[in-house]
Formats: structure tokens, C-alpha cells, sequence
């Protein structure tokens, strides 16, 4: 356990040696070519080396179970009434050390990746600015323009874009705030209508009631007037017309309420008389 954990930290430490020595030769040679390529065929080496470097580490787990499992084997030889018990302890000892050793690995692995990738950019970094350095003063005068120009241009583009969206939202709204005014104008039309038809119907009962009220005061003036010649009947016809004159008092209470009109209930119409047959006839018609 020990040997292949002082591998991965060699390992390790040499590939950081190999990436600071190539950093360190990329400061004194003039050429940048040279140095990236030698970066570039590393990376690729290291690449292409993974699965070496994981069948290295399955054999050293291979080796370290078969070095146990001798020492376990000789550790039984010695000792045949070694129990199981301790056998299990051991077994799972080993077991932890060999997940330390894998994590220990696997930190050594993300460390190497992430100097590269630190390596790589900084490599980059100063290629690029070496690159600015060798250009001509109008050349970078010219670059500089077009790389404020282009910023310029997505500044224009993302206003332009933004005033499409409040645009937008300004059709979508005055679209929405129109058609609840159509269905408010609408529904005041539809409302006006049944105003008018209810003022229409209003009148209508105007005119109904009127008629009833002319009628009522016709049929009371005529009532009142024939009282005298109802005083001189017989003794005899006076059961008949009180019999007659409930109903005839029910009829004409109703009659008051429809119309509004209030007024004292006379005797009825005497049975015999003909005189004004056309009375009722004309209370249904109107």
C-alpha cells in the first residue's frame, strides 16, 4: 500500500516537474512553436497512457490482494487456531486502506488535471500576447477599432433586441386593452337596449294603468248614479243583490290595488236591469 501510494505522489510530482520546466523554457526560447508542440505531444502522451496507468493500478491491487492473502495463508500455517474473527478485522482494514489509497489517487489525478489546464491557459496567455507585442503599432491600432467595433455592434444588437420585446409587449397590451374596450362597448349597447325595452314595457303599463283608472272612475261614476232607482226596488230583490254584492266588492278591491285608485265599493248593478249590458265586456277588453 505504501509503495503504490509513494508511485502516485512520484508520478504526480513529475508531471508538475515536466510542465514547470516547459513553462520555464517557453520564457527563454523566442519561438512559441516549439514549446506547444512538446505541451501538446505531453498531453497527448498522458492521454494515450491512461489506460496504462490503469492496468499499473489494477496489477499493484492485484499484487497487494496476493501479498495479503500469502501473509494470511503463512499467518494460518504459524497459527492454526487463528480465528476468524481476526481474519475479518484484517480484511477490513485492508479495505479502508485501499479506499484512502484510491481517494489519495484520485486528489493526486484532479490535481495533475487542473496544473495542465492552468499550464495550458497560461501557455496560451502569453503566446497571445506575445503575439499583440510582435504586431506593428498600426496594425494593433486597427484591431483594437475593430474589437471596439464589435462590442459597439453587440451593444446595438441587444438594445435593438430589447426594444423588440418592449415593442411587443406594447402591441400585445394595446391588442388586450382594445378588445375589452369592444366588449365593454358592447355590453353598454346590450344594456341600453334593455333599458330602452324596459322603458318601452314601463310605458306600456303606463298606459295600461291609465285605462284601468278610467275605467274604474267611468264604472264608479256610473255605479253612483244609478243608487237612487236601486233604493226603490222591492223588499224582495234585496237578499239577491247582497248575495251579489260580496263578490262584486272582492272584484272591484282587486281592481284598486292593480290600478292604484282608491274608492268607496257601491251596490251592484241590479239583475234585471239591461240598461248597461256592455260593462263587463268592456272591463275585459281593456
Amino acid at each position: 500500500m505504501e509503495a503504490a501510494e509513494t508511485e502516485a505522489k512520484a508520478e504526480a510530482l513529475e508531471v508538475l516537474a515536466e510542465v514547470a520546466g516547459i513553462l520555464e523554457r517557453r520564457g527563454l526560447q523566442e519561438e512559441s512553436e516549439l514549446p506547444a508542440q512538446i505541451l501538446a505531444e505531453f498531453v497527448m502522451v498522458w492521454r494515450s497512457n491512461k489506460k496504462d496507468r490503469l492496468l499499473c493500478s489494477q496489477l499493484q491491487v492485484v499484487d497487494f490482494l496476493q501479498n495479503f492473502l500469502a501473509q494470511e495463508d503463512t499467518a494460518q500455517g504459524l497459527d492454526p487456531l487463528a480465528s476468524e474473527d481476526l481474519s475479518r478485522q484484517k480484511a477490513i482494514a485492508a479495505k479502508e486502506q485501499w479506499k484512502e489509497l484510491k481517494a489519495t489517487y484520485r486528489e493526486h489525478v484532479e490535481a495533475i488535471r487542473s496544473a495542465l489546464t492552468q499550464a495550458l491557459i497560461q501557455e496560451e496567455e502569453i503566446h497571445r500576447k506575445k503575439c499583440i507585442s510582435l504586431l506593428p503599432v498600426p496594425l494593433l491600432c486597427y484591431l483594437q477599432k475593430q474589437i471596439a467595433m464589435e462590442k459597439l455592434r453587440a451593444a446595438q444588437k441587444q438594445w435593438q433586441l430589447q426594444q423588440e420585446k418592449c415593442l411587443q409587449h406594447l402591441v400585445e397590451v394595446s391588442a388586450e386593452v382594445r378588445k375589452r374596450q369592444t366588449e365593454t362597448q358592447q355590453e353598454l349597447e346590450r344594456l341600453c337596449q334593455e333599458v330602452g325595452t324596459l322603458k318601452q314595457q314601463a310605458g306600456w303599463e303606463r298606459d295600461k294603468l291609465q285605462r284601468y283608472q278610467t275605467f274604474l272612475q267611468l264604472l264608479y261614476t256610473l255605479q253612483g248614479k244609478l243608487l237612487l232607482p236601486e233604493a226603490e226596488t222591492d223588499t224582495e230583490a234585496e237578499d239577491k243583490p247582497q248575495q251579489l254584492t260580496q263578490p262584486q266588492e272582492q272584484n272591484t278591491g282587486d281592481m284598486e290595488k292593480d290600478g292604484g285608485v282608491s274608492f268607496k265599493a257601491a251596490s251592484p248593478q241590479p239583475a234585471g236591469d239591461a240598461s248597461l249590458p256592455w260593462l263587463p265586456e268592456h272591463g275585459k277588453g281593456s
